[in-house]
């Protein structure tokens, strides 16, 4: 019985000893594991023409939605063609409604927007991907 005490005690004495061992080797590879997605996030920074940061990936990163619903924003009233294709791009397709003349972009996964224009090639009216018209 002393023998089974003594056993039972030592074990008990030992499972935080081991826990704490585990927990170190967890630690470090969760430590690892971070380091690797944050240089794999700087190299698809890179890629996608992204400055690269000295700091946390999340720490100044901005979702292409984030940075489209941005651009979209940008557009105003009166603006010029050029304009538009500058903060843009090239529209989808070209189109011309009820005498109309409009631009259509299409964003797979995120939506579709239009920008329409006045005879005088200034943007008249838009309906981003997002929801936000005039």
């Amino acid at each position: 019985m002393r023998i089974a005490l003594a056993l039972l005690t030592l074990l008990c004495l030992a499972a935080p000893a081991a826990r704490a061992a585990g927990d170190s080797s967890l630690e470090q590879q969760v430590k690892a594991l971070s380091e690797q997605v944050h240089e794999l996030q700087q190299r698809v920074d890179r890629l996608e023409g992204r400055t690269s940061s000295a700091a946390p990936a999340a720490a100044g990163y901005i979702t292409p939605e984030a940075a489209l619903r941005g651009t979209w924003a940008r557009v105003r009233p009166d603006m010029a063609e050029a304009e538009v294709a500058s903060l843009l791009g090239a529209p989808s397709k070209k189109f011309t409604l009820d005498g109309r003349r409009g631009w259509y972009y299409y964003y797979p996964g995120t939506g579709a927007g239009s920008v329409f224009f006045t005879d005088a090639g200034r943007v008249s009216s838009r309906q981003s991907p997002f929801g936000m018209g005039w």
